[in-house]
């Protein structure tokens, strides 16, 4: 019963692991080299701008499921911001922001947005104010008046009066946006198939509703479900994993299944997904 004690209060802490992980905490290895930011989204773009720049005046003005350029056949996922250092709007494409290479000892925000200013230095230095000179990888966008935002060196609309949609389907839209944004993240720091991370956030969430109906406490009633879902998550349940704790041939056949369940390796299941997220040490 200490176990399941132990282990139920690991699982009262998984939506904040589950935060600290879409918020990029983790993953990556720590030897110095080239490195890039596979998942970095527009709201973490324009967070680690500000942080390189030394302003919180940088926004988020058009996601990328919001803007006209991507929703065209053939484009890449664009987004348009304030850039408060240089007092412009600015078109990016987000395909492009992830695959900039720099030079650290982790994968890190800070690092693609310094690398980012860095190479649009370069650009300006060669007389290329208004960014790459096709607009293919980011451009200065003006703002007419009639509302929309226009490249300037592609000539791209990214919004106008007629592409508002519903606010009630934008809030679903951004919603589901969202949440596959944390899984894929949860998914890079865990090392985890997308299907374990989308999981380990809807249970992150099961949790917190959980503990906000029983004043922070998790009822018997809780326990008794959170059981089913370790179950249903790793594919074995505690008693098996506990078990494969004092039996070698038992413990390697375990890892192996719910490796394979949960799409990683055993020894990043045994070394990492099982400690932090559920608390058990094999």
């Amino acid at each position: 019963m200490g176990n399941h004690i132990k282990v139920l209060a690991k699982l009262s802490l998984l939506s904040a692991l589950l935060v600290f992980a879409s918020c990029g905490g983790g993953g990556g290895g720590s030897s110095y080299g080239p490195k890039s930011s596979p998942y970095i989204y527009a709201s973490d773009y324009v967070a680690a701008l500000n942080s390189v720049d030394g302003t919180y005046s940088t926004s988020l003005q058009l996601d990328t499921y919001q803007t006209l350029r991507s929703a065209q056949p053939g484009q890449e996922q664009w987004f348009v911001i304030w850039d408060a250092k240089y007092s412009e709007y600015k078109a990016v494409s987000l395909n492009y922001v992830r695959t900039i290479v720099y030079y650290d000892y982790y994968s890190n925000n800070q690092a693609v947005a310094s690398e980012f200013r860095s190479i649009e230095r370069g650009d300006i230095l060669s007389g290329q104010i208004n960014g790459d000179y096709y607009g293919n990888d980011y451009e200065v966008v003006d703002r007419r008046i009639s509302g929309y935002y226009e490249g300037r060196n592609s000539g791209y609309l990214y919004e106008d009066e007629a592409g508002s949609l519903d606010v009630s389907l934008m809030a679903k839209e951004k919603e589901k946006m969202n949440f596959y944004e944390k899984a894929s993240k949860v998914s890079f720091v865990y090392n985890v198939s997308l299907e374990t991370s989308m999981s380990m956030v809807t249970l992150g969430t099961k949790i917190e509703k959980m503990l906000s109906h029983g004043n922070g406490e998790l009822t018997q009633k809780d326990q008794t479900a959170l059981m089913g879902d370790l179950k249903t998550l790793t594919g074995v349940s505690l008693e098996e994993i506990q078990a494969a704790s004092t039996d070698p041939k038992l413990k390697a056949d375990v890892l192996a299944k719910v490796a394979e369940k949960i799409g990683t390796t055993s020894q990043n299941l045994e070394q990492k997904f099982l400690p932090e997220v559920f608390g058990i040490t094999l």
